[in-house]
């Protein structure tokens, strides 16, 4: 939502990316350790001042990288977590009565091909959200081209394995995808057509 221009959305969660060398102990473990209370599967929660506040941990280890899965999701997962990992940039976010905080945030390129893949494991709303999030960021006046431009220069496994997920949702499955993502309240006037402009942007963009 913070690298959108618009954010259209409040989110209830945070989640960070651990690219983990061999070596060194999870974030989970660390977030464990220091007081957080596991809640899900890979996730902890964070008493904070103003109440807590659900962390999900997307891990992705060098020996994953090295050993890339056959199957196109699980790979896309390992890469787009990896990708997103290394190129993320600070960020200043603000919030009424708090000092400014930079952070390392994903760039758009990234936040796509994590959800891209992100889909296929989702509950009924959370995929609808994940949908909804791609239209946003890809139509976004700001960091949509970035987006786009982005993808276009990624390595050509992510890039092929990406446009497999773009195809499924955005042009095989496009009214499939619209309802999910009209069955989320905020999706605003979403149609068929804004769908399939997604897919045809992110197609150029990944494709040969």
């Amino acid at each position: 939502m913070c690298r959108l221009s618009t954010p259209y959305r409040a989110t209830t969660d945070l989640d960070t990316v651990d690219h983990r060398a061999p070596n060194e102990r999870s974030q989970l473990e660390l977030l464990v350790a220091t007081g957080g209370t596991p809640s899900g599967p890979s996730g902890v929660l964070v008493r904070t001042p103003h109440g807590e506040v659900q962390v999900d941990v997307l891990e992705v280890t060098d020996t994953e990288i090295e050993n890339l899965p056959e199957d196109p999701t699980d790979r896309l997962h390992v890469l787009s977590h990896a990708w997103a990992a290394s190129t993320a940039s600070g960020l200043e976010l603000k919030a009424e009565g708090l000092a400014p905080l930079v952070v390392r945030v994903s760039e758009p390129g990234p936040i796509i091909a994590m959800k891209l893949q992100s889909i296929m494991n989702r509950g009924a709303v959370k995929e609808g959200t994940d949908l909804l999030d791609i239209v946003r960021v890809t139509l976004d006046r700001d960091c949509g081209p970035v987006s786009r431009d982005q993808l276009e220069a990624a390595g050509p496994q992510l890039r092929a394995d990406a446009l497999l997920h773009a195809v499924r949702w955005f042009d095989r499955s496009a009214d499939r995808s619209l309802r999910k993502i009209q069955a989320v309240p905020e999706s605003g006037d979403i149609e068929i057509d804004d769908v399939r402009l997604v897919g045809e942007l992110l197609v150029a963009a990944l494709g040969e």
